[in-house]
């Protein structure tokens, strides 16, 4: 029988190509670890800081509303001139200046309080001469109080409390946020560490195949122990796998530009991350009873939402309060004095002694036809009554939801040891059968058969790990406990 050398394959080569480029992306890899991948996200990823962003919004509108509570100056300064339109007195009139101080505020109870003073000066215009100028000062207190509509704490606080309501919903939003893209890295970030292992067991399994398909040539066409069928039967697994080793090495890029969106990356610089460690023992995860109580508390979700409960509770009051009639008591009291009353000697007070007076009294404002108050203050009501609907049953799905994730984080760990003692059997299976092969006693089909099945297996194995890994992430992130485990890293309250 004559044996002739065989030319390398085609894909021999392709596969040095693929080895020399991805040695030469290795060089210029970025590793990262988990808690980094989540810190770097932090800082860069454009939905957190939108949500940091809103947080800060909501803070400023509660430090619009207590601006608005702070007591008010306000100041003016007015002139005037008139000329008389007689005949008899054609170069008639008069001027004035006059000018007024007051600081006003309203109380927590809806009491507008006022005080203030004002002066003037004021100079009549003869046709020969001017008289003046006489002066006036005045000093006045006013108050004025609801009695319906306005009138007590609830409805004068309604709009603080409302802003300040909406600001608590804002951060909870905004560690809701942080935790969901806590979990989005997480799993980006074990999948790149999986779909890196994956390329790791098919590089091993193509050297062995490469050494397999070198040692059937050499018994087929040195010693002459080994037949064609062998060395064809080993270089059509070689080619398999380098196949498969292509597509994880491609997986493993798709990987990494996943993780480089949630990081905020470009996809050229993604391309270029790496996973490393290995996935933590977390320990053992609380029963599911306990984790569906805690998390009505720890729930960022469930606290936001409660959070727009009480502004829409605080919107409900501030509508009731509006669909009232407006009934308020006022009362104002003045002193005031003039001087060089040479001008106004009818009205001008001897020996410029003040004069003084009190202004009382009730308004009254009722909306003809009822106005639009009531329709407004009914659609709150049904509002806050279809906020509560949605809560109660968000309350439920979340429930349900870590009832769920716990079974299935308990059947992802019986999945781990299950997978790990098929891989620690399969290994031993493919070993059996290439001694059996070196002892005339088995085929190359059956090792490759068994080689494949140990891949499978081992594949299996870290799917298997990555898969509880991530069903504990997401356990955590639904019971709202995620962010506390990645609390040194995200940003808790906007800078």
């Amino acid at each position: 029988m004559t044996l002739t050398r065989s030319v390398p394959l085609p894909w021999l080569a392709s596969l040095a190509l693929i080895a020399a480029c991805s040695l030469s992306s290795a060089a210029r890899a970025e590793t990262l670890s988990a808690e980094e991948a989540v810190g770097r996200a932090a800082s860069q990823n454009p939905s957190l800081r939108a949500a940091l962003l809103d947080a800060t919004a909501a803070r400023q509108a509660v430090a619009a509303e207590e601006g608005a509570r702070r007591p008010a100056l306000a100041a003016s300064v007015t002139g005037q001139y008139a000329k008389t339109l007689d005949a008899q007195t054609p170069r008639a009139g008069s001027a004035s200046v006059e000018s007024s101080v007051a600081l006003r505020y309203t109380t927590d109870v809806g009491t507008a309080l006022e005080v203030g003073t004002s002066a003037d000066s004021r100079w009549n215009l003869a046709e020969d001469r001017t008289l003046g100028p006489a002066y006036g000062a005045r000093a006045y207190v006013s108050a004025r109080q609801p009695l319906l509509r306005g009138a007590g704490a609830d409805a004068v606080l309604a709009p603080a409390a409302q802003a300040q309501a909406q600001a608590v919903a804002a951060e909870r939003e905004r560690d809701l946020a942080a935790s969901q893209i806590a979990l989005e890295v997480l799993q980006a970030y074990w999948e790149l560490w999986y779909a890196e292992q994956a390329v790791a067991v098919q590089e091993q399994a193509l050297a062995a195949a490469e050494r397999q398909v070198n040692d059937a040539r050499a018994r087929a066409e040195t010693l002459g122990t080994g037949t064609r069928v062998d060395v064809l039967q080993f270089s059509t697994a070689a080619a398999s796998i380098a196949d498969a080793l292509s597509q994880a090495r491609a997986a493993r890029t798709e990987r990494a530009i996943e993780l480089g969106r949630a990081l905020g990356m470009d996809p050229v610089r993604a391309a270029s991350l790496r996973a490393t460690g290995a996935p933590p023992s977390l320990g053992p995860a609380p029963p599911a009873a306990a984790l569906a109580r805690a998390a009505a508390e720890r729930s960022q979700e469930l606290a936001a939402m409660r959070a727009d409960l009480d502004a829409l509770r605080a919107r409900v009051g501030a509508a009731e309060d509006a669909d009232q009639v407006r009934l308020d008591v006022f009362a104002t009291a003045s002193a005031g004095t003039e001087w060089g009353n040479d001008l106004l000697t009818g009205r001008s007070l001897p020996g410029m002694q003040p004069a003084f007076s009190v202004l009382g009294g009730l308004d009254l404002e009722l909306p003809f036809g009822g106005g639009r108050a009531a329709a407004d203050a009914a659609r709150a009501r049904a509002q806050l009554a279809a906020a509560e609907a949605r809560y109660r049953a968000r309350l439920d799905a979340i429930t349900a939801q870590i009832s769920a994730l716990r079974v299935s984080l308990d059947a992802s760990a019986d999945q781990v040891a299950l997978a790990s003692e098929t891989a620690r059997m399969a290994g031993e299976l493919a070993e059996a059968e290439r001694q059996r092969l070196l002892l005339g006693t088995s085929t190359s089909a059956d090792v490759v058969k068994a080689e494949q099945t140990l891949r499978e297996a081992e594949l299996r194995k870290l799917r298997a790990a990555v898969s509880e890994l991530t069903s504990r992430f997401q356990l955590e992130h639904a019971a709202g406990a995620l962010l506390e485990r990645f609390a040194s890293v995200l940003p808790r309250r906007s800078s």
